[in-house]
This record gives C-alpha cells, structure tokens and sequence, in this order.
C-alpha cells in the first residue's frame, strides 16, 4: 500500500484512510467515500451524505435493508427530538417499537423482499412485550400505528411498494371498548385520595392533590413552572405541555398548602430527580403501603372529570381547567371561560373530596 496522500486543499473535510479510501468520523462511526486516487468523486459523495449522516439518517441511496429503513426512521426522530419537537416520552416509544420490528424480523432483510405474510408475523409480534405477555389493545394500537410510519417512509421517501397497511390496522374500537369494560372503572373513592393524602411524603402529596384538583398528570407535575402558579390567589395557568392547549384552575387551600411546603425554582418539583416513570412508582409503592387498589396516577384525572360531572357548570369549564381540546364552532368561538365558572366547578370536587358531598 502506497504512502497516505496529502490533503489536495488544506480544507478538505476528509481524511486518507490506511485501506486506500477517503473518509470521515461521523455521530461516532467512520464513514468511507471514495479512493484515493479520486479525491473529488469521494467529496462529491461526502457532501451528497452528510446532511443525513449528521443527523443519525442512511442516504436515501443506501436504504436498501429493514436495518437501514429504521435507522433513518428512528435518526429523523432523533433530529426531531433534539431539536424540541417531540418529547423524551415520544422518541422512547418509537425506539421501543424499531426494537421490537428489528426483533421480529432480521435486519438485513431487503425491503423488497418483505411480504404480506412477514407484517402479519410482524403485527403477533408487537403484540406482546419483551416477556410475551399481551399488550392491551390500546398500546397495540399505538405500536402498529408506528410501525405503519415507518414502512409508509420506505413507501412514501425510497419508492418501495410495501403491502403493509391491511396487516398492520390498528385493532377495532369495539375490541378496545370490550377491553375498558373488563377492566373496569378507573375512580378512586374520595376516602381513598384522602387516605393516600394523608400518608404521601410532601411531593407525592401536592402532586396527588393536583391531580384531584386540577387533572394533572405525572408529565404536568414534573414540567410545571413555578412561576406558572399564583401561592398567594390560589390558581394556575399552566398549559398542558403535550397538546399545548391552554388550562386554568383554582388551588384549593389544601393543595396551595402542599405546594408552599414544597416548591422549588424554576420548576416547582426540581428539589430531586422527577420524571413520569418515577411518579408511577412511587404512586405504586404508595398505594400498595395504604391498601388502596393502584389504578394508576392519571385515574385522579379520570376520577376528576368523572366527579365534575355532577357540578352545575357546562363541559367547557371542565375541559378549560382540564385543558382538553375540542374541535366544534362553539370552542372556535369561545373567547374565555370566567373565573367564577371555574370556582364553582373546583368548589364543587373539592367537598366531594373532602366528604361532604356524596354521589351515588
């Protein structure tokens, strides 16, 4: 092997490699363009490349097997992730769900060699997690709709012709209702919240009371800014982070209480490390420590907008305060909802909670 040669210009982004070709360290992994002894066919694949290499992506031209197709699937979400577009929670679902296709069928496969008989094989496998138990269909739902993104990329970006849509439909709703059904309802009595209440540690507790209180979930929690909560009045205004739809609800005294005791800048819960899996598990371990039957910490959400049912306000104080969405002239046209409205909704829940107020 002849000597290494020289950079033909001092700024040439490649280096000469010992195996006679030109290259380039990228995200990690060294990338090859081209001989020697052709430095200017080698920058010409170099800078058709490196967009995609930068951003964790295969050049279109080199996806060619299922390895490749998810590496690009899964580097664009990365790119997406890093830049703010999607949450943590968001990229870690669709890393989970190219784990179980590469699983499920050998990564090397050329793509114009998957059938319709492989997708089928492919749906029983997103079926189950990694111990074979099932999926209930809800999360089957949201696999298959992933795996559909990715194949519809090979379809829709690399010109393949992917027969995947029939074997990978989401299972019916009549199939998802018959599940909600079995399961039962998700509501905490207001013995059960109190009894819970009473035993949590200082966060646990103010976030339990939010989640009675205002709806929020175990994301609202460890997201909520505290510059986002008025201690002194007794509301919040803190958007739901997911939907970005805007959200106002009054604090009753016992959840401005909590709050005080724990409060933290810039976030209310940063005094240790929080996030959504943490907060179930300590929602679990409290549970099990008060006998209270764990049907999951977003159920006082459920609990919440089940109970403010029976106040005498109209579904759009509860949405508002909730922060849920709807899509109807009425909500397009809907400038506020007034205060007034919204305290007599919490008031409302609040003595239910406190046992004043039974519902039957």
């Amino acid at each position: 092997m002849p000597s290494k040669p020289n950079k033909p210009y001092p700024e040439f982004p490649l280096t000469a490699n010992g195996n006679g070709q030109w290259s380039k360290k990228i995200r990690g992994k060294v990338h090859y363009f081209g001989v020697w002894d052709d430095w200017q066919a080698a920058l010409n694949k170099y800078n058709e490349q490196r967009d995609y290499l930068y951003a964790g992506q295969v050049p279109p031209s080199q996806v060619a097997t299922l390895g490749n197709l998810l590496d690009t699937f899964l580097g664009e979400k990365l790119q997406r992730y890093e830049a703010g577009e999607i949450s943590h929670h968001s990229y870690y679902e669709y890393q989970i769900t190219t784990d179980a296709i590469a699983a499920a069928v050998s990564t090397t496969r050329p793509l114009d060699s998957l059938t319709p008989g492989d997708f089928g094989r492919l749906r029983v496998a997103l079926g189950k997690d990694k111990d074979g138990k099932a999926y209930r269909p809800a999360t089957l739902k949201k696999r298959l709709q992933i795996a559909r993104m990715v194949f519809a990329m090979a379809n829709e970006e690399y010109g393949f012709a992917l027969q995947f849509k029939r074997k990978l439909e989401a299972p019916p709703k009549t199939k998802i209702r018959e599940y909600e059904r079995l399961r039962g309802e998700q509501f905490y009595k207001a013995k059960q919240i109190r009894k819970l209440v009473k035993a949590a540690d200082p966060e646990m507790k103010a976030m339990i009371l939010l989640g009675i209180n205002c709806g929020f979930g175990p994301k609202d929690c460890c997201t909520l800014p505290a510059k986002q909560v008025d201690l002194k009045n007794g509301w919040h205004d803190y958007w739901r982070t997911k939907t970005q739809v805007d959200r106002r609800c009054p604090l009753w005294k016992e959840t401005t209480k909590a709050i005080k005791a724990v409060v933290c800048k810039p976030l209310v819960f940063n005094g240790r490390e929080w996030d959504r899996w943490v907060v179930a598990r300590e929602f679990d371990k409290l549970c099990k420590k008060c006998d209270v039957d764990n049907q999951g910490f977003y159920s006082l959400k459920r609990t919440l907008e089940t109970v403010a049912t029976g106040a005498d306000v109209n579904q759009a104080v509860i949405d508002h305060a909730i922060g849920h969405a709807r899509h109807d002239m009425a909500s397009i046209y809907r400038q506020k909802i007034f205060d007034q409205q919204l305290l007599k909704f919490s008031n409302f829940v609040r003595e239910w909670y406190l046992g004043r107020i039974t519902l039957e």
